[in-house]
Order: structure tokens, then sequence, then C-alpha cells
């Protein structure tokens, strides 16, 4: 049946398409069905899409909008579902996509592969196999003319941080281990962390030691490399030599961003790699001694972590794969036998779901996965609902905003990403003080950072975002990272288990400087978190308030980094190492020339509506400091913490309350119980922490009432909970961290 007949009939419906209740459906895998005037039925979102488009062109939306309900199925776009400011509807006529009740309804981006390509192991790369694995469980395909975009190169240049270049692979919906050595779950020697080896001191500014030859503070010299007989240096040497790549990922110089690096050389006789080029900052532990200064370069601490990605030679457990870039070629160790797989690829760039420019539109109960951009998208959006989705295998973030305001995100379970869970960038106007009046609510995000180790939800430059009732656990990295955000609120969120690919962090972790005033985090619970710290006030990040949230078991509980107004109070610190204050800012100069006073003279402080904003803050939070003009004199010395407030907080278990004197800082009132059984809570060992201390109660007086509304809660799109056991928040997943320095190199 034509379109133009299908619109026609439409179009004489229209008294009753359009009535209250508009409905249209999609079936998969069908032609466009018979219309009549109950129904609309078409094949795929598009052809529903364009029909929405041409009836509003005639009609206005009715009350209540359109829903266009989707049939069960897997639904696998060939490009991104886009819709447009043209596609919007309106805060009372949403278009609403979701699925028919009771349907399971997944939208896909991966390329699907037939089983027959995969062949046997060639001779040639039998050769370069495992010693140790059977060659003839392995298989190769060759993807040269499987139209593919990310099988030309393993990284533009020579060396990448926290990107992800090429392809992910899967197998029944389960995204596969790209090849690594040590394997994930292997201590080589039973020292240091898991899938992880340490370099043995640097020789040069781009080379390092994994033998004898380098002098590493730890004085651990051990030949990691070859100690399991694989003759592993002399394969890497050989695959280097027959012009295939090997590529290092590791903590060069710093515990955090670590940079995967091309190899250029292996001398195996001196027991040395040498890098393509310098790692950024030079090679070497940046708390080791400088072993030279042009180019800049350090002797190591022997504790920084690396390990080798995506060689074929180190495909050894079932699942493991590599991207040959020169052979052209997929190396495979299946699981199961290859034709019993459902194999797929993820190769697209572009999102599953874009909107740009739409409005009034709500996403709701779909399965979204795979691709190697984002799952939902929306550009300069307002007034879109993203709900009760599921995203599972989504390559870069799962969703994401950037630009727009009034968007909500709810209830929506995220895992297995490759990169965030929720990226939000620009949301609002910060010099203008505009809200974006975004809420990401209820959300469960976990085991994300997959592909490159990131955090459950990013912030940048955005303003006025509420995050609330949010879970978020098992993460390589902090669980929330915020840089230059201003009027955000952070509440009844609980966070654990994270850190556990990275060091220097937070749960929540804020960074920008001096304009980043009036944040509020409350009523959260941070736990199990051995590796990090809770709140961590960054480089001179300013204005955070801290106020009557729980965090237990971390490094430190709540660190402010040299920045000023930072306010703690009435917060409840139980078995932690620490809470801190430091001075950083004057040893590393944060004055008001440099780009600490550059970020808030960005604002235009002294002209409205950051002149008012400034009084507004003073009078909200209790400053002794006239914002914006001391912040701004050299002579109040901003690089000293000023007005920095750790005050009416509970400390059971826990560290000292550290700060510098003389500098600005206030630390007060606090309270100190010297046991957890002091405390007097419910029930520790299952993280309840109500009470009936008096003492704790004096501070928090509605610890007991908040602390069961913290986490997820039964809304009108999550009708179903996870307990802390089932979420596995009652033990820690990774080796204690330490306190004794900001940023360490395990």
């Amino acid at each position: 049946m034509k379109f133009s007949l299908i619109l026609f009939q439409m179009l004489a419906a229209m008294p009753f398409l359009f009535a209250a209740e508009t409905n249209f459906y999609v079936r998969n895998n069908i032609r466009v069905q018979r219309m009549d005037s109950s129904k609309a039925v078409f094949s795929t979102l598009e052809e529903a899409r364009d029909a929405i488009r041409k009836l509003k062109k005639i009609a206005p939306l009715p009350a209540g909008g359109v829903t266009v309900w989707v049939e069960s199925g897997d639904y696998w776009l060939p490009s991104t579902f886009e819709l447009t400011e043209e596609d919007s509807g309106e805060k009372r006529a949403p278009v609403i996509y979701r699925p028919l009740p009771d349907a399971d309804v997944r939208l896909r981006a991966n390329y699907r592969v037939n089983a027959k390509l995969w062949k046997p192991l060639s001779a040639e790369a039998g050769r370069r196999a495992h010693p140790k694995v059977d060659r003839s469980k392995l298989v190769e395909l060759d993807v040269s003319n499987l139209g593919l975009k990310r099988v030309k190169r393993f990284a533009p240049g020579k060396r990448f941080t926290d990107q992800w270049h090429i392809i992910d692979l899967f197998a029944n919906d389960r995204r596969q281990p790209i090849s690594q050595w040590p394997n994930p779950k292997e201590k080589i020697g039973n020292k240091g962390d898991a899938g992880w080896v340490t370099m043995n001191g640097s020789k040069n500014a781009s080379s390092f030691y994994f033998g004898i030859g380098g002098a590493p503070a730890d004085r651990e010299t051990s030949n990691q490399l070859d100690l399991d007989g694989t003759r592993r240096t002399e394969r890497w040497s050989n695959a280097l030599a027959s012009g295939h790549e090997i590529w290092l990922k590791g903590f060069w110089r710093t515990s955090w961003e670590p940079h995967t690096m091309l190899v250029a050389e292996i001398n195996s006789r001196e027991s040395w790699i040498r890098l393509a080029e310098q790692p950024p900052g030079g090679m070497g532990c940046k708390y080791s001694a400088v072993a030279n200064k042009e180019p800049l370069w350090r002797v190591g601490s022997g504790k920084e972590n690396w390990f080798a990605i995506n060689l074929l030679e180190e495909i050894d457990q079932p699942g493991e794969w590599a991207l040959d870039v020169k052979e052209q070629k997929i190396y495979y160790y299946p699981p199961a036998p290859i034709g019993s797989l459902e194999i797929s690829i993820a190769d697209r760039d572009s999102p599953v779901i874009r909107l740009k420019g739409a409005s009034g539109i709500h996403l709701l109960g779909f399965k979204i996965d795979g691709g190697m951009g984002h799952g939902v998208e929306i550009i300069n959006g307002r007034e879109n609902l993203i709900a009760g989705c599921v995203f599972t295998n989504v390559g870069d973030s799962s969703i994401r905003l950037e630009g727009g305001n009034q968007n909500i995100v709810q209830a929506n379970d995220i895992s297995e990403g490759g990169g965030w869970g929720i990226a939000l960038h620009r949301l609002g106007d910060r010099g203008k003080l505009i809200h974006s009046e975004t809420q990401i609510r209820n959300n469960h995000i976990h085991h994300v950072g997959r592909l490159a180790f990131r955090e459950a939800i990013r912030i940048e430059r955005c303003i006025g975002i509420t995050l609330s009732n949010n879970l978020m656990h098992d993460l390589p990295k902090g669980a929330v990272r915020s840089d230059m955000m201003n009027d955000c609120l952070f509440e009844y969120n609980e966070v654990h288990n994270i850190a556990l690919r990275e060091s220097d962090t937070g749960a929540f972790y804020n960074y920008g400087g001096w304009s980043t005033y009036g944040n509020v985090w409350k009523y959260n619970f941070i736990h199990h978190v051995n590796r990090a710290n809770g709140f961590y006030s960054d480089d001179g990040d300013s204005g955070d308030t801290y106020e009557k949230n729980i965090v237990q078991g971390s490094i430190n509980a709540l660190h402010f980094g040299g920045g000023h107004n930072n306010l703690a109070l009435n917060n409840l610190f139980v078995a932690n190492k620490v809470q801190s204050v430091d001075d950083r800012g004057i040893k590393r100069g944060y004055r008001a020339e440099t780009a600490y006073g550059e970020r808030l003279r960005e604002m235009n402080p002294e002209a409205e509506p950051w002149k008012s904003y400034g009084v507004r803050l003073m009078r909200r939070f209790g400053y002794k400091s006239k914002l914006w003009s001391d912040v701004l004199d050299p002579a109040w010395k901003p690089e000293y913490p000023h007005g920095t407030v750790m005050a009416d907080n509970v400390s059971v278990a826990s560290g000292l309350f550290r700060a510098p004197a003389g500098r600005g800082v206030e630390v007060r009132n606090n309270i100190t119980l010297s046991t957890v059984a002091e405390a007097k809570f419910d029930d520790y060992a299952a993280m309840d922490l109500r009470t009936k201390h008096a003492g704790i109660l004096a501070k928090f007086p509605e610890l007991n009432e908040v602390f069961p509304k913290i986490g997820l809660v039964i809304d009108a799109h999550r009708r179903k909970l996870i307990s802390r056991q089932d979420s596995g928040g009652l033990f820690n997943r990774g080796d204690d961290g330490h306190a004794w320095n900001e940023d360490q190199m395990r």
C-alpha cells in the first residue's frame, strides 16, 4: 500500500485519530498493515514518526498527545533514529514512544555476523597464538569487506587516554573481553593489583625496564613478563618485527587517566621496552626522584601499573579476541562452538536515538543496546523524558544531554556501557545564571566505563541540575564527576564500590576552581569505597556544601583541596581513615592572576547577574568573605582555603579532622566515637545506619527518617528495587587505598 494512500486514510479518520488518546503502532519486520479507523500500524519507528509529522502539518496535537506503541521484538536499526524540532510534542500533549504493555522491545545498533564467515585460524596466525592454547579452538574473521569503519587502525596516533577507537565484539549479547595480559583477575607472581604488572624503573623519557636494570624506589625488579615460561618477550618481539602493533595501557606518571601507548621497541637482552613517544609528564611516578629534566623523566616508584591489550599472542581465555589492523582480521577464542553463537560487532559511531532540538518527547521502557556511539543523545532539547529504559552494551555514554533544559532522566537501568552512564554538558547558562532545571533521578548505574575508565555520571559546565535517589556502584573511577557547575543539588543518592581501576578520585569528585559556587550535597550515603574518597573538592573547587550525608569505609571521608568557602556540616563519618582540608593552593600558586581567577572573571562577576548572585550566596551560606571582590583580590590571598568549615560532624571509628592552622579554616564542634559499637546502629553489618545514639541524633536529627529514603525508590517507571546485598553493597571489591598522598600509585 502506498504511503500517500495510508496518509489519506489517516486524514479521513482525523476526528478519531486526533481524539484525546491517539495511538499508532509499530510491528517488527512487516509491511504496513491495513489501516482502519482504529489502528495505524507501521513496520518501523521512522514510518510512525513520518506519519506524525504529516498529521501535525494539518492539525495540532490533541490533549494527551500521541503514543507510538511498539510490539515485542528485536529492532535492528541500520542508522540513528532521529527526532528533530518538527517531531516535538508539548507539555500538555507529548509524543510518546513506548512498548506495548508487557512487551519486550530491544532497539539494537550492532552489525550481525554470519557464522559462516568465521574460518579456522590460518597457519601464520597459528604460529603467533599463545603456546598454552589449543590453536584449533581459535577462529578468525576477515573484516576487510564487511563495510566496517573502525577496523583500519587501533588509534589515530601513538597514544590515547579515555577514548576507544575500534570496534567491540559481542556473543549472545555479552561483550567479549579484548585480549589482555595479564588477564583481568590474574596476579603475576601473586603480587600487585589483579590484571596489572608494574614497571621496574625508568630507562629514559620513553622507556622502562620490565626486568633487572632499573632502580625503582620499591627495589622490586623481577621479570614478570617471562615468569610463566611462555617466552613472552620473544613472542612480542617477533610480533613487532613482523609489523604487528603492540599497545600498553599504563599509569606511567599518575594513578589516574591511564595512557594507552604504542610500543616502538623491545630489548629482551636488557629487559626494557621503548614506547613510541614519551608519556605526558614524563616516564615514572611523579613522586619518585627526578632522573632528568630535559626531557623530564623520573626514576620510577616501581608501582606504575600497566598491561598489554589487543594481542593475538595473549588470547588464552574463552571469549577473548583481538583486532589485527595489519591483517584486517579478528582473532577469537569462542566460549562455545561458533555456529551456536549470535555474534555481532559494534561499529557505528552515531547514537541509537538522537533528539536534536526536539521537545516534549517521551522515550519509555525500551531496551537499548549496541553501537559505539551514545544510547540516547539529546541536543538542545527541552521537556523530554527518558524513563524506565534499560541500556546495555552501549559503546559510549548511555544517555547524553548537551544544551537544553527541563529534561528528565528517570528510573533507567544502565550497565555494561563503554563510557559514562549519563553525560551532561552545558545545560543551562552559567554566565547568565539560567538554570537548566534538569532532573536525573532514580537511575541504577553500574559496571560502566568498560572500554574507557569513566564515571557513572559526568557533569560539565552546567547549572541547576538535581540528582536524586540514584544508585551507583562497581565503577572504574568515581560515581559523579563535575567540572565547573553551579547551583546543583545532590540528594538521597547511594554509592558503593568505586575506583576499581583508578585512584585519586571520590564518590563525588568536583573540579573547576573559584566559580563553582552554590552546589549542595545532602542526605547521600557513600559506603564501601575503600579505594577512594567520599567527597572530594579538588584543586581549588569552591563554594561546595556537604550537609547531613553519611560516608562509611572510605580513604578520606571528605577532602577539601585548597578551595574557598567549602562547608562540611552535620555529616556522619563512619570507619574512614581521615577527614581533611589542605592548603595546596599556597604551594601550587592558586593566585588571582592565574587560570583560577580567569575562570571566575569569565563570569563577569562584578556585573549582573553574578554581582547579586554573590550577595545571595553570602546570605544563604553565611560566608564571611565578600563575593567576588575578595576572591579576586591578591591581598586577600586567594591561594589560602578561606572560609572553609568542618563543623558539627560525627566521626565514628574514623581518623582525625585534619586542617592546616592559620589558613582561614574552622574545625569546630565535631564529636568523636571510638568504635562502631558505641554508635548503636540498628544493623551495621547490613549497612542500616539508623541509630538510637543521642549524640549522633543531636547533630543529625532526621537521620532515622531520612535513611530509608536513600537510594532507589518505587515510582511510575520502577516497579522493583534491589537490596544492598544483591547489589554487592555489603563488601569491598578492591584492595584498600591509602591516605598517605592525594594521588596514589599502587
